[in-house]
């Protein structure tokens, strides 16, 4: 055992983990709390908040933004989920990962039943003339075609402070659940930024432009890359990331977080 280990153990004792939602000790979250969160998959263009079917950029946004959707599974205004997420980057509650993404992974499961249910009901019903637009717009992730999983990543500072990459521990745990997804690390950051939480609207577009950066020996040309982080907001730091992605000549480049939208404010 090392010595983080030994003290990890020592804390446990000295202080005993509680559920973050009821306060039963023993747990960082029970398994009545854990199974109170609600699969809220965001239905709505990512920049817009138009509706859409699965969580697509819109026909407008298509025109100038890369991002091709995102799936998210609830909003950020549920407090348990927000106090998860708080807990877990900022807290160094690790033990977290495990909750989140198997609540990411339960919701990714769910949408893709709903998918394949729609699917065998236009194979027994026919497929309408307006059912076509539904089908070219299911996202490959949905699709349970081969995906490539890229963590959004932390500059090498910041995840020194923070002492993991949230993203990365997130997609490590989500891949373990698909036969499909495979982690790469092609993106990189190229500069250290403001952190987004703290700007809105065009500043963190003007702040996240030009941070990110490919590894030029990896080829995702026609490959499906979902980018994996905890929050989506602006959907900004996606969208630069797809533009890189794209450009590399990717087929698609989707979303994938655990919430939407803004905390609830005080």
């Amino acid at each position: 055992m090392t010595a983080k280990q030994v003290f990890s153990s020592f804390l446990d004792l000295v202080f005993p983990c509680s559920c973050i939602g009821c306060g039963k000790e023993g747990i960082w979250l029970c398994a009545k709390c854990f199974d109170s969160i609600p699969t809220i998959l965001a239905n709505h263009c990512p920049f817009c908040e138009k509706k859409t079917l699965f969580g697509n950029t819109c026909d407008d946004c298509k025109n100038h933004h890369f991002l091709d959707g995102a799936i998210s599974a609830i909003p950020y205004s549920n407090e348990l989920v927000l106090s998860m997420i708080h807990s877990w980057k900022y807290d160094s509650v690790h033990q977290m990962t495990e909750y989140l993404a198997r609540f990411v992974s339960q919701s990714v499961f769910r949408a893709q039943r709903r998918v394949k249910m729609r699917a065998q009901k236009f194979i027994e019903q026919g497929i309408q003339k307006t059912d076509i637009n539904s089908f070219g717009s299911i996202p490959a992730i949905l699709a349970n075609m081969d995906i490539l999983l890229q963590p959004i990543p932390l500059h090498p500072k910041k995840e020194k402070e923070r002492g993991f990459n949230q993203a990365y521990a997130l997609a490590k745990y989500i891949a373990q659940n698909f036969k499909t997804f495979h982690i790469i690390d092609i993106v990189e950051r190229a500069k250290k930024t403001t952190a987004q939480a703290t700007l809105s609207g065009t500043d963190r577009t003007i702040n996240i432009s030009n941070a990110f950066a490919l590894n030029q020996k990896i080829s995702v040309k026609h490959k499906h890359i979902v980018l994996v982080d905890d929050v989506i907001t602006t959907a900004s730091t996606s969208d630069e990331c797809a533009r890189l992605l794209k450009n590399a000549g990717c087929t698609s480049v989707w979303a994938l977080t655990i919430a939407y939208g803004h905390p609830i404010k005080a």
